[in-house]
């Protein structure tokens, strides 16, 4: 299946060890129930559970108030989808797609490691302000705010 991962045991445990150490992680643009199943499948390696459970993270969290009132998590398409759709549209993947996540993984301390937008492209909102002034105003406030607190998140705890 294009776009998805593979980790060997090598990479899946020096990815551990990075996160276990200090270090921070955010999966993005990857859509439908296929692409989540094989990603939840190959970060099991990384941080199996029980000891470490992707959660859904509620609006209340910190992690959305870092800097910004983050009051939604914006479903951004990538810019050809949107253009296809005449900005009409930003669910790549009909109805399966509709439903924009926001997981984390958290450590022992409860700290956020690891972030997985589901359902969106959080990163276009940031990488096409000289394609398409529209698209810019549509996506980039609300991306540019979850981008940022995100960061100042994952700085900071």
């Amino acid at each position: 299946m294009l776009g998805t991962i593979g980790l060997t045991d090598m990479e899946a445990s020096r990815l551990r060890l990075y996160l276990e150490k200090g270090g921070f992680m955010w999966v993005d643009d990857f859509w439908g129930n296929a692409a989540w199943e094989q990603w939840e499948r190959e970060f099991e390696k990384v941080m199996p559970p029980p000891d470490y459970v992707i959660e859904d993270v509620p609006l209340s969290d910190p992690i959305f108030h870092s800097m910004f009132e983050v009051a939604r998590v914006p479903q951004v398409s990538n810019i050809r989808f949107w253009r296809t759709t005449g900005g009409a549209s930003t669910s790549e993947r009909g109805p399966e797609s509709v439903t924009v996540h926001f997981r984390a993984v958290r450590d022992k301390h409860r700290r956020i490691v690891a972030v997985m937008t589901h359902n969106t492209d959080i990163s276009d909102s940031w990488e096409r302000e000289a394609d398409d002034p529209r698209f810019f105003q549509q996506f980039a406030p609300d991306g540019y705010a979850l981008g940022i607190n995100v960061v100042l998140y994952a700085l900071t705890h």
